[in-house]
């Protein structure tokens, strides 16, 4: 593992990392049970989750970030919780629950599996992973439920804590090919996202007074 940049910086990369992810997280959460709706995938979450759940309690790489992947695995569990609940009335429960179950089982084989194979002790290659999926999934969701659950904030923290996660990475891994490939789709990805994000809530803005109740109903 190499050091472009100095420790220093590293470890402010990892506090910005930490940070904006984590207010991702609540603002998530709180949008969520703002409009009565589950801001993030069904994908996502579960490969989220398993994801932290794999570093935090089964191959857990350093303590502080053990923290801090802890505090996001106890986050996504009330995203997941959100999407139990505002869900129910969808699809009958026992769908609901056994998607939910398989996705979580096929994630967590897949993000092990590759843990294993890449000898990725971080988990470096599956975040990445699930970071551009969220992306892809994130603008699918948006233009399938509008605003629900979302918000411009979101998208600026996301993009901003990926960016740094992906600065970060390269320092790291700068002869890695596939992970520059992918810090450079998800960057992409996220500026559509907010650009997306953006259109639709100055369409809101000028929406008429009785539209605009309703959504907020």
């Amino acid at each position: 593992m190499e050091h472009l940049f100095p420790l220093k910086l590293e470890y402010f990369l990892l506090f910005g990392i930490a940070l904006f992810w984590t207010i991702v997280y609540i603002l998530v959460i709180y949008k969520g049970f703002r409009d009565h709706s589950c801001g993030m995938p069904a994908v996502s979450i579960c490969a989220n989750i398993t994801w932290e759940f794999l570093f935090t309690f089964i191959m857990p790489f350093h303590p502080l970030q053990q923290i801090v992947t802890l505090i996001w695995f106890l986050l996504d569990c009330i995203i997941l919780l959100q999407f139990l609940y505002y869900s129910k009335g969808s699809y009958p429960k026992r769908t609901i629950y056994a998607s939910v179950f398989s996705l979580l089982a096929i994630a967590f084989l897949l993000q092990y599996a590759m843990a294993i194979e890449f000898h990725d002790k971080m988990g470096i290659y599956s975040a990445f992973g699930i970071n551009l999926l969220m992306s892809i999934l994130f603008i699918k969701m948006l233009l399938t439920k509008d605003l629900q659950g979302q918000s411009l904030t979101i998208a600026y923290f996301k993009m901003i804590g990926t960016l740094l996660a992906s600065i970060l990475c390269y320092s790291l891994y700068p002869q890695s090919i596939l992970l520059t490939v992918m810090y450079i789709m998800i960057f992409m990805l996220d500026i559509v996202y907010i650009l997306l994000v953006y259109s639709k809530s100055i369409k809101v803005v000028h929406k008429p007074a009785a539209y605009k109740k309703t959504m907020q109903a």
